[in-house]
Protein backbone atom coordinates (compact mmCIF):
# COMPACT_ATOMS: atom_id res chain seq x y z
CA UNK A 1 0.00 0.00 0.00
CA UNK A 2 1.43 3.44 -0.90
CA UNK A 3 2.51 5.51 2.08
CA UNK A 4 3.68 9.04 2.66
CA UNK A 5 7.47 9.26 2.67
CA UNK A 6 7.85 13.01 3.16
CA UNK A 7 6.36 16.41 2.51
CA UNK A 8 8.79 19.03 1.23
CA UNK A 9 8.61 22.78 1.44
CA UNK A 10 10.80 25.64 0.30
CA UNK A 11 11.62 28.27 2.90
CA UNK A 12 13.95 31.24 3.32
CA UNK A 13 15.52 29.62 6.40
CA UNK A 14 15.34 25.81 6.52
CA UNK A 15 17.15 25.65 9.88
CA UNK A 16 14.72 28.04 11.55
CA UNK A 17 11.72 26.25 10.05
CA UNK A 18 12.98 22.86 11.26
CA UNK A 19 13.69 24.45 14.65
CA UNK A 20 10.06 25.50 14.88
CA UNK A 21 8.93 21.91 14.26
CA UNK A 22 11.42 20.75 16.87
CA UNK A 23 10.28 23.22 19.55
CA UNK A 24 6.55 23.03 18.93
CA UNK A 25 5.97 19.46 17.71
CA UNK A 26 8.95 17.71 19.30
CA UNK A 27 10.38 16.80 15.89
CA UNK A 28 13.74 15.10 15.54
CA UNK A 29 15.85 17.31 13.24
CA UNK A 30 18.45 15.74 10.95
CA UNK A 31 21.00 17.72 8.94
CA UNK A 32 23.09 15.92 6.33
CA UNK A 33 25.46 17.65 3.90
CA UNK A 34 23.93 17.92 0.43
CA UNK A 35 20.39 17.16 1.62
CA UNK A 36 17.51 19.29 2.86
CA UNK A 37 17.06 19.85 6.57
CA UNK A 38 14.71 17.10 7.74
CA UNK A 39 12.29 17.19 10.67
CA UNK A 40 10.69 13.90 11.68
CA UNK A 41 7.46 13.79 13.65
CA UNK A 42 6.97 10.11 14.35
CA UNK A 43 7.51 8.36 11.02
CA UNK A 44 6.56 11.40 8.95
CA UNK A 45 9.37 13.40 7.38
CA UNK A 46 9.26 17.08 6.54
CA UNK A 47 12.01 18.27 4.18
CA UNK A 48 12.90 21.96 4.22
CA UNK A 49 14.72 23.26 1.13
CA UNK A 50 16.04 26.75 0.46
CA UNK A 51 13.91 28.67 -2.02
CA UNK A 52 14.75 27.85 -5.62
CA UNK A 53 15.03 24.13 -4.87
CA UNK A 54 12.78 21.33 -6.11
CA UNK A 55 9.57 23.11 -5.12
CA UNK A 56 6.94 22.04 -2.64
CA UNK A 57 6.04 18.40 -3.14
CA UNK A 58 4.96 15.18 -1.47
CA UNK A 59 7.01 11.99 -1.72
CA UNK A 60 5.13 8.70 -1.69
CA UNK A 61 6.82 5.33 -1.12
CA UNK A 62 5.45 2.51 -3.26
CA UNK A 63 6.46 -0.95 -4.46
CA UNK A 64 7.49 -1.50 -8.09
CA UNK A 65 4.07 -3.00 -8.87
CA UNK A 66 2.26 -0.08 -7.21
CA UNK A 67 4.45 2.37 -9.12
CA UNK A 68 3.54 0.75 -12.43
CA UNK A 69 -0.18 0.80 -11.59
CA UNK A 70 -0.10 4.44 -10.50
CA UNK A 71 1.77 5.38 -13.67
CA UNK A 72 -0.82 3.53 -15.76
CA UNK A 73 -3.69 5.33 -14.01
CA UNK A 74 -2.06 8.75 -14.44
CA UNK A 75 -1.44 8.14 -18.13
CA UNK A 76 -4.98 6.81 -18.61
CA UNK A 77 -6.32 9.99 -17.00
CA UNK A 78 -4.06 12.17 -19.17
CA UNK A 79 -2.26 13.59 -16.13
CA UNK A 80 1.32 14.76 -16.58
CA UNK A 81 3.65 13.44 -13.92
CA UNK A 82 7.30 13.32 -13.00
CA UNK A 83 8.92 10.34 -11.38
CA UNK A 84 11.95 10.81 -9.13
CA UNK A 85 13.79 8.52 -6.75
Amino acid sequence: MPRLDHAAFETDDPDATAGFYERILGARVVKTEGHPVMAYVGNTGFAFHKRGGPGDHVGVRVSAAERAEIKRRLEQAGIEHEERD
